[in-house]
């Protein structure tokens, strides 16, 4: 009897450790699928994929859990994919995805207001936070001013400079403006994250402007 008692809780422990890790694998997982999908992608599918309705339910998002990692991966859709985004100073190399939602944020960017147009106005992405520095934008709390970021709908490249982070009450929406873009004179991105977790009612923001274009060449983004 001991015996049996003995296993069953080296098995339950075992189960605990597993459970404590699974939403880091999913979504790692969850990222590779959308990297494979821009990989194959086309500039067309990505133009279709942007004439799509997409959810912005900013409510509906939670911090990262066991329970919505799994919803999240089975709600992903390849559809939503709309491009890439890189920053090479924090590793971060993502896909981009059109709207917000949790199997969105699970897998790479989301842009948080619909008709955003790479390389115009303010174009702003939304990732979760994660204390793993390699998933999403578990990285992101370290970009400092003079960090590049490119982005790319594989028609062309728009490269970046961040030029500000700062971090702001979770209700301010005007983060989010084009007239953001219009006060700096040229066109930004707005990169935002939880800080450290949704309940603090803070959100982080690295802020880049627009410094180059060019055409897309897969070498350029590798």
């Amino acid at each position: 009897m001991r015996k049996w008692i003995s296993t069953l809780l080296i098995i339950l422990g075992a189960a605990l450790i597993a459970y404590q890790f699974l939403p880091e694998l999913l979504i790692k997982r969850q990222v590779e699928k959308g990297a494979d999908v821009v990989q194959e992608i086309t500039e067309e599918q990505i133009r279709e994929n942007n004439e799509r309705e997409a959810e912005y339910d900013f409510t509906a998002i939670e911090d990262v859990s066991a329970t919505n990692a799994v919803a999240g991966a089975r709600q992903f859709k390849d559809e939503n994919v709309i491009g890439l985004l890189t920053i090479d100073d924090l590793g971060i190399d993502l896909p981009i995805l059109k709207g917000v939602s949790d199997a969105n944020l699970m897998a790479g960017a989301g842009t948080m207001v619909p008709d955003l147009k790479m390389g115009e106005g303010n174009f702003s992405l939304a990732s979760h936070y994660m204390k793993d520095p390699s998933l999403l934008f578990g990285n992101l709390l370290n970009a400092e001013p003079g960090m590049q970021v490119r982005i790319t709908d594989k028609i062309n490249i728009y490269e970046y400079e961040i030029y500000e982070t700062v971090l702001v009450p979770e209700t301010a929406i005007y983060m989010l403006d084009h007239e953001r873009a219009d006060e700096r004179g040229k066109p930004i991105i707005s990169l935002m994250t939880c800080y450290y977790t949704s309940k603090n009612g803070k959100r982080f923001f690295a802020l880049g402007e627009l410094v180059d274009t060019y055409p897309y060449r897969q070498k350029t983004v590798d």
